[in-house]
């Protein structure tokens, strides 16, 4: 028997105990290690009209194979892993003609978590597609940084920036805190970090960036060495960035939407055109900026004790999960361990 943590009818996090799952052909079974808190799984828990009763969370988790299926090769009992949990259809136009820097948006949709068990079960069953070996000197907890670092990863791929240049990062939560990490990896080093919560703010001052609240980000902007922003890299989901972002930007600059929006976003189109300004998209990750986020990992180009706050047991998930959407959280990255030694 394991133990995982499913949705219960009054939207919270109940521990429960379940028989091992068997792989099936070209699967494995991973014991995950350590799993990661996600927004979007705020989002699957708190936002349906009706709660997603037995539903197990987690996309971002590494772990160790249990056992293999008929039909794998390459992989063993005791392999260290991280998942890239997307279910890729390969039969879409990103499947058929992206290569390794495509999303398959309806990959996204069946990966752990989301369209299967995830990572708050102690063991899971996955493909071994979605399997990426963690070197031997990265450790299986900082690996579970892997997902979102890869979204941060391929935003900042989208914004086209290199060393020199002048970037935004709009928030200072996990996603926007790995996006200045990412930016670091690529010796990017004038970053402006917007962000309404102070406490927040503090945090990302420790990265060695300048940080303002939204109203104060014009004239922040303007104060910098370079004002001439090349690009924002949005990372909060909400609304009013979008404009912000526009205004913040120099002639020819790129808005990179990272964040997840539920709701339009209002911007005023002039700015846009006089500026000739950008609008790049950002989804999730490809298997080349998941490589490129376990490599800058195992490289220590992340600074991961900065970033994961809290560990803490399946017992306590449905605590930790209430506390970070209530927004009473300081947290930035918290994990979930189930107890596997490395």
């Amino acid at each position: 028997m394991i133990a995982l943590a499913v949705i219960d009818p009054d939207r919270r996090l109940t521990v429960t105990t379940s028989t091992v799952p068997e792989p099936g052909h070209g699967e494995v079974t991973v014991d995950v290690a350590y799993n990661g808190v996600c927004g979007s799984d705020l989002h699957l828990l708190f936002d349906p009209p009706d709660p997603l009763v037995g539903h197990v969370l987690g996309h971002e988790f590494s772990g160790v194979v249990r056992a293999t299926g008929e039909g794998v090769t390459g992989w063993a009992p005791g392999d260290r892993v991280v998942i890239l949990p997307i279910d890729a259809c390969g039969t879409c136009q990103a499947c058929t003609s992206g290569g390794d820097s495509a999303v398959c948006v309806t990959g996204l949709a069946g990966g752990p978590g989301i369209g299967r068990p995830g990572g708050l079960a102690a063991t899971v069953a996955v493909p071994t597609a979605m399997l990426h070996r963690v070197p031997d000197d990265l450790g299986l907890r900082d690996a579970a940084l892997t997902e979102p670092l890869a979204v941060a990863m391929r935003g900042v791929a989208h914004a086209g920036v290199q060393a020199g240049d002048t970037v935004v990062v709009a928030g200072a939560g996990p996603i926007g805190l790995l996006t200045v990490e990412a930016l670091h990896a690529r010796g990017i080093d004038r970053i402006l970090v917007v962000e309404p919560n102070p406490e927040r703010r503090d945090r990302g001052a420790r990265f060695g960036v300048d940080v303002c609240s939204p109203e104060d980000a014009p004239a922040a902007a303007a104060g910098l060495d370079d004002p001439n922003v090349r690009a924002v890299i949005e990372c909060t989901g909400h609304p009013s960035v979008v404009d912000l972002g526009v205004n913040l930007l120099g002639y020819g600059g790129r808005l990179v939407v990272v964040g997840v929006h539920s709701a339009p976003a209002p911007v005023h189109l002039l700015a846009m055109s006089l500026k000739e300004v950008i609008v790049v998209g950002s989804t999730a990750y490809s298997t080349a900026d998941f490589a490129a986020a376990l490599d800058a990992l195992a490289a220590g180009l992340v600074d991961t004790d900065a970033l994961i706050t809290s560990v803490v047991g399946l017992p306590d998930a449905n605590a930790k999960v209430a506390e970070l959407h209530g927004g009473s959280s300081s947290d930035v990255k918290v994990l979930i361990s189930h107890g596997l030694a490395e």
